[in-house]
């Protein structure tokens, strides 16, 4: 299986990218700047049936994290 990372999979086009992504077969990955962003997204997914998407929260402005 595939994996994408998607920055910003949120909101606007990231989450409908992931959407379709998620559609695809695809995992995917929610990255948001929070980690309630992010597993908001993908609760939001999986209420829509994806059972592939997973949430992870990034912050690129730490350098402890990257």
């Amino acid at each position: 299986m595939k994996t994408v990372l998607i920055t910003g999979a949120n909101k606007s086009i990231g989450f409908e990218t992931a959407r379709q992504l998620a559609r695809r077969a695809i995992l995917y990955i929610s990255a948001a700047g929070t980690w309630k962003r992010a597993k908001k997204a993908v609760e939001k997914l999986r209420s829509e049936g994806h059972t592939n998407v997973e949430a992870i929260q990034i912050d690129v402005s730490d350098p402890h994290l990257l």
